[in-house]
């Protein structure tokens, strides 16, 4: 085998992501910044005094967490109503082709699309979705507080969402991992009715628990071993044909990252969840 070759196989390849992706990636951290600086605002005017009297005796990492829930939560609706189209019936156009051998290495980098509820195009909201992503990581106290788990996810899928950008390859699987946001509201509802004073054991709190448990395991788990099996069976090889299979094995390494965090956060919230009905049990024996 010619040493040359593999070399030039295995380096990376380095691509300008196209403007759309840009476009999105500022509209994202320029819309996260804003609603930071409106969450105070919104509290102080429709938080009830109690409300507004626990948020200002917040500690700095959970003033930091609780001024998050606004960006979060509009970042987590603008991606779920972007991406719906795409996930459930496909791109107009780029996803009809049967003689395509994945449609991992089919990329459309338009702005504007004939699809989609807002006609924006699918790169415009990986653009939005780094954005935002790089936008907390700056706005966090430190790495420390932010929570070191957060940071890696955070840098991982921002390093990773540019590099498929900028190579125009895995944006189906992408904005699959968007639409995965649908989780998040309800997690954020749940935080918001901590901040509030419920106890975990009041109904609103568990039936948000639940709701949140529920969508995240469908949403962020199951799909996984399916997602997995694709790229090993028909993704990785089209994909490494695409850009080398340096690149390939790189992306490779983005999704085991994303699984184990994926899988790890669900994990904990079954032991949660376990513990949350034994404690539930135990009360009512007593």
């Amino acid at each position: 085998t010619n040493p040359t070759i593999v070399a030039m196989t295995l380096t990376l390849p380095l691509y300008s992501p196209p403007p759309s992706f840009l476009y999105g990636l500022i509209a994202g951290a320029i819309a996260y910044f804003i609603c930071r600086r409106l969450s105070p605002i919104l509290t102080s005017s429709l938080g009830t005094k109690s409300f507004q009297k626990t948020v200002a005796s917040l500690n700095k990492e959970k003033l930091y967490a609780y001024h998050n829930l606004l960006p979060s939560t509009i970042h987590a609706l603008a991606q779920i109503i972007g991406t719906y189209t795409i996930v459930f019936h496909g791109r107009e156009g780029y996803d009809d082709d049967d003689g395509v051998s994945s449609p991992a290495i089919i990329f459309d980098d338009r702005t504007i699309v004939p699809y989609s509820f807002t006609h924006l195009g699918p790169t415009v909201y990986m653009g939005i979705f780094v954005g935002y992503l790089l936008a907390d990581v700056a706005s966090a106290p430190s790495m420390r507080e932010m929570g070191y788990p957060f940071v890696i996810h955070h840098i991982a899928a921002s390093a990773c969402w540019t590099f498929s950008a900028s190579n125009r390859v895995m944006q189906p699987v992408g904005c699959l991992f968007q639409f995965n946001e649908l989780s998040t509201p309800l997690m954020n509802l749940r935080q918001y009715l901590l901040t509030a004073g419920d106890a975990s054991s009041d109904l609103p709190m568990v039936v948000s628990s639940l709701s949140f448990f529920a969508v995240f395991g469908l949403v962020r788990v199951a799909p996984l071993p399916f997602v997995v099996r694709n790229w090993i069976v028909r993704d990785f090889v089209a994909v490494r044909k695409e850009i080398g299979t340096g690149g390939a094995i790189l992306l490779s390494l983005f999704f085991a990252v994303n699984a184990l965090l994926q899988c790890s956060w669900f994990f904990t919230m079954c032991q949660r969840l376990v513990g949350m009905f034994s404690k539930r049990r135990k009360a009512k024996v007593q």
